[in-house]
């Protein structure tokens, strides 16, 4: 086995330029994608507001607070010609009685003028989301101290809520919320996008994967030399053969994403919101599965030339739709995101973004986890039958 490994990792010269190339290629594209998202632009939006309250300024007063987003008041004739003309990406509406929810404690509704689906539209149905849930704990925290206080006696002098709830306020400028507990717009769950972490993920999965299956199919220079053929009727055990092939495969892989993990705490200054051991579990489980599915890739295929020609299709496609090139959130087809259930980078990508937005869930994480490690396994079965064939 020790000789199988040696003679493995000699073989790995003729694969470092490619290795060298995909880190690269990682490091730079994140470095770019990330510098385009982090200068000074700010996305801009028009606020009509209906409602003509208290609440609906205060809102407007926070919303122009963002850092990231850039808010104006209109009414609603130019706001949707702004709108249609492209300078704005989109209009918030605040209808009459949002002051009337605030106070009852109600659902809010507001309404969303867009053009389209785009990452800004879910940049400003995040920030919206963030300022109504401040506006909503600042007031039902006031109400809530001033009753207890009427309940113990203490004269409640005028003003006295209109100073707990700038308290409030104050607070929410040192201490923002992790997780959102209201909903504002239709969506499955709350959801917040940070560039940096998406593009560091994803693209470290996508070319990891060119990595790992062009070095799984070494095997194919081996049938076509006719040594691999040789080796399966050779006195040594097919198990050995086939798992020094597996354990290189899977060393280089996940070499490649500890280096990247290294890369995103030092250069990029991520926190992945867990322990490092957690994140490099994931990659570990996601690295097991392409290694299985590139031993399945060059099983089917006849030659090293058909690999090189079918595998890039194969990958691009799989990371599109697995979301290393963009959110799966913005995507509305149900077809797509079906398929997209079926992607190993699906759900390499969601626990390592949610984790990194929301912290550590042990519920998402070993879902994740045990869904990568049994796409693994199955792939691994077919892999073995197909690599073992003595045709």
């Amino acid at each position: 086995m020790l000789n199988l490994l040696n003679l493995r990792f000699k073989l790995l010269k003729d694969d470092k330029w490619m290795i060298i190339i995909m880190i690269a290629m990682t490091l730079v594209l994140t470095f770019v994608f990330t510098s385009s998202m982090s200068g000074d632009y700010k996305p801009s939006a028009v606020v009509i507001d209906y409602d003509h309250s208290n609440s609906s300024q205060q809102l407007l007063t926070e919303l122009n607070k963002s850092i990231s987003m850039n808010f104006r008041l209109v009414d609603i004739e130019e706001g949707k010609e702004l709108i249609e003309k492209g300078n704005v990406i989109g209009g918030l509406i605040i209808p009459k009685g949002f002051n009337n929810e605030i106070i009852k404690n109600k659902n809010i509704n507001l309404d969303l003028i867009k053009t389209k689906d785009s990452l800004e539209i879910f940049q400003l149905q995040n920030t919206v989301r963030s300022e109504v849930f401040k506006l909503k704990s600042n007031y039902n925290t006031a109400v809530a101290t001033v009753n207890i206080l009427e309940k113990e006696g203490v004269k409640v002098e005028k003003g006295l809520m209109d100073e707990i709830y700038d308290k409030g306020v104050e607070h929410w400028e040192y201490r923002n919320p992790i997780t959102l507990e209201s909903s504002i717009f239709e969506v499955e769950s709350d959801w917040a996008y940070n560039p940096r972490i998406h593009y560091l993920v994803g693209f470290t999965l996508f070319f990891a994967t060119f990595t790992i299956v062009f070095i799984a199919g070494d095997i194919l220079k081996e049938k076509q030399q006719h040594t691999w053929y040789r080796k399966l009727v050779s006195p040594v055990a097919k198990w050995k053969i086939m798992t020094s092939l597996l354990i290189t495969t899977f060393i280089v892989g996940f070499a490649q994403m500890l280096f990247m993990v290294l890369a995103g705490r030092y250069i990029f200054q991520i926190n992945w919101g867990m322990n490092v051991v957690f994140v490099l579990g994931i990659y570990a489980a996601f690295v097991f599965t392409f290694t299985s599915i590139g031993l399945t890739i060059s099983g089917v295929v006849k030659n090293y030339e058909q690999l090189g020609s079918i595998v890039p299709i194969i990958l691009v496609a799989s990371a599109m739709l697995g979301g290393t090139m963009w959110p799966l959130e913005i995507i509305n087809s149900k077809i797509l995101l079906t398929l997209s259930n079926l992607m190993p980078h699906k759900w390499a990508m969601e626990v390592l973004t949610h984790t990194a937005a929301y912290g550590f869930n042990p519920g998402i994480y070993l879902r994740s986890f045990l869904i990568l490690i049994g796409m693994g396994i199955i792939y691994l079965t077919i892999g073995i039958k197909l690599a073992a064939d003595k045709r």
